[in-house]
């Protein structure tokens, strides 16, 4: 046991001899000055005091501050001072570190932290960082100014078919990922003065695909409905109204409310007033037609068996289609509403010249040959409208009557689909039951003074042919 003990005392003896002379080298520095062997990044500070590293290492970062972030965008270039990107060096507290390392703590530690110095040097990294919000500020300008937009396909129907526009990609600057890639490339592979970096470009779609839109070549359904041309403000409502839906294309899953289009109906929107329903017979209403322009179109999107979301009868029937098969439009609680439910774009072709309004749905019709879709109604009730109304009008000739609104007849009705293939039907399905009110017939008798004697006509006299222009058929 004896010879354990002096071991001990050897192995004391020879660690206070060399921790020993270690502190010697040691109390050689003031308290006030580092010890030999400190490193703050590359910039020695051994036998510094803490002002002195401080100086020393600012002007050593100034390789930093002055450092250029070259960046590269899609080609071309942008150099940045990093000082104007505020670079900072973040940990200035290991100068006071510095200054304290190998003369404090107890006589192990000291020979611990001396005797590894004697052997290698401390090095404190120099840690720096940027500003984040102006990186991001001037990575976002750089990016609105460079981006370029995706130019879309435009697609036009003419005399001649089709002419369809080409389309071409955009470019967008990825902001957030290019501030991470700067910050990352900082960190790792920068020692101050240039530092290159590409900036992260997103190709931007169109919306709108020249080789998509070619696809558009089929009438998917077509329907025409006619109007008197004669009665000029009506035939301006349904012109006006089927330029604002005309052209539009939809994509696979897209949907259209008329409206969206249609409205408002005010006269700064280019309509007029014409007749519509109200409250059971007719008035007067900026816009008066357009459910015309609704119902046509309704009965081409049922030839195209496309998805029809949102659609309602009129209160009344209307002339120019069967019961069940027209559409009305209402400002807040009626509109024609419809999905592209296609794997192919299509396109809505409207317009109203010369007594009829036409509305067609193109598309890529993959349907097949020997299948055919039907549609007809099934009125379940119809009452008469009652006797007519006569109101007394003393500006009329005495007996005189003017009929100022039609008869409607109360309908129910049903509206089916039939579907055959090869000739035999194979599917029936009930669309929809629509109520029409009825209303009496409603006009004016004459109350007041005979009309007197028409003087006799000089048969070489023309007539101006104009006696019935502002009746509507």
């Amino acid at each position: 046991m004896r010879w354990k003990h002096w071991a001990l005392a050897l192995l004391i003896f020879t660690i206070c001899s060399i921790s020993g002379s270690s502190y010697s080298h040691a109390a050689e520095e003031p308290d006030d000055v580092i010890v030999k062997g400190i490193f703050v990044g590359s910039v020695d500070v051994s036998g510094m005091t803490e002002e002195e590293a401080k100086q020393a290492v600012e002007e050593y970062f100034d390789r930093y501050r002055n450092g250029i972030l070259n960046l590269s965008f899609n080609g071309s270039e942008k150099e940045k001072s990093f000082e104007e990107l505020g670079i900072s060096w973040d940990n200035s507290q290991v100068i006071s570190e510095a200054i304290t390392l190998g003369k404090s703590g107890n006589i192990l530690e000291l020979y611990k932290e001396l005797t590894q110095l004697e052997k290698e040097n401390k090095v404190y990294p120099i840690e720096y960082s940027l500003d984040a919000a102006l990186l991001s500020e001037y990575l976002t300008s750089e990016a609105e100014e460079r981006k370029t937009e995706p130019v879309e396909a435009t697609i036009k129907k003419g005399s001649g078919g089709f002419t369809v526009t080409d389309s071409a990609t955009g470019l967008t600057v990825d902001v957030q990922a290019t501030q991470e890639k700067i910050l990352e490339a900082v960190q790792n592979e920068w020692n101050g003065g240039f530092l290159d970096v590409e900036a992260v470009v997103e190709v931007v779609e169109p919306k709108y695909k020249a080789e998509e839109l070619r696809k558009i070549r089929d009438c998917l359904g077509d329907y025409d409905t006619p109007y008197n041309p004669k009665s000029a403000d009506r035939s301006q409502n349904l012109i006006n109204g089927t330029g604002f839906i005309d052209g539009q294309v939809l994509l696979p899953g897209e949907s259209l409310s008329l409206y969206d289009y249609l409205y408002p109906c005010t006269e700064a929107n280019g309509y007029k007033a014409a007749i519509a329903y109200a409250d059971g017979g007719y008035v007067d209403s900026i816009g008066g037609g357009i459910c015309q322009i609704s119902t046509t179109l309704y009965n081409a999107l049922l030839e195209a068996e496309l998805n029809v979301l949102t659609r309602a009868p009129h209160s009344m029937t209307v002339s120019y289609v069967k019961p069940g098969f027209d559409s009305a439009q209402a400002a807040g609680s009626k509109d024609l509403s419809f999905e592209n439910s296609t794997d192919y774009p299509v396109y809505v072709e409207a317009w109203a010249s010369g007594g009829k309004l036409y509305t067609a749905v193109w598309g890529q019709d993959d349907r097949p040959a020997n299948r055919k879709v039907e549609y007809y109604n099934n009125i379940l009730s119809q009452v008469g409208p009652g006797a007519p109304i006569l109101t007394e009008d003393p500006s009329l000739p005495e007996g005189a009557v003017v009929w100022d609104q039609d008869a409607y007849d109360a309908i129910k009705v049903e509206l089916y689909k039939q579907v055959s293939i090869d000739g035999k039907v194979v599917e029936t399905t009930l669309l929809h039951t629509d109520r029409y009110k009825a209303s009496p017939a409603k006009g004016r008798v004459g109350t007041g003074a005979p009309p007197e004697p028409a003087p006799e006509e000089n048969p070489d006299e023309n007539s101006d042919g104009n006696s019935e222009e502002n009746q509507e058929g």
